[in-house]
């Protein structure tokens, strides 16, 4: 009886230390709670109209078709697609920077609102952002 004791004691601390030490998930934002900067959105925008605009016209990346497309998704795929497959002729030739500021702009046109904070250039850390277009009901 006293071994089972011991084991179950030994159970029941160890589940409640493993809880203690574990760290707590990391909390996701969503892309309307302002997640770039309207200073950088404007150098996406320049970007976008040098180099993507020969390729899609302004408008192509705005609402539905966007909230269809990328809706829901961490803000990591978004800027993972972009930055691995953009310019067309050219993939990957932008510096991070320019692909966070064009994925900022893109957030503005599709009527995110902008924060005080820069879009980071990194993909792991846009993990933890959530595209979130709330539905229009006018």
């Amino acid at each position: 009886m006293h071994r089972l004791l011991i084991a179950v004691s030994f159970v029941v601390f160890g589940a409640a230390s493993d809880a203690v030490q574990q760290p707590p998930p990391p909390k996701v934002v969503t892309t309307s709670s302002g997640v770039f900067t309207s200073a950088q959105a404007s150098r996406g925008e320049q970007t976008y109209m040098n180099i993507c605009v020969a390729c899609h016209p302004k408008g192509t990346y705005t609402a539905p078709a966007f909230r269809e497309k990328w809706n829901g998704n961490a803000l990591s795929e978004l800027y993972t697609f972009v930055s691995t497959s953009m310019p067309k002729m050219e993939p990957g030739t932008l510096e991070p920077e320019e692909y966070a500021q064009v994925i900022a702009y893109l957030l503005k046109i599709n009527g995110m609102p902008a924060g005080k904070t820069e879009l980071p250039a990194d993909a792991k850390a846009l993990r933890r952002i959530r595209i979130w277009m709330p539905v229009d009901n006018k």
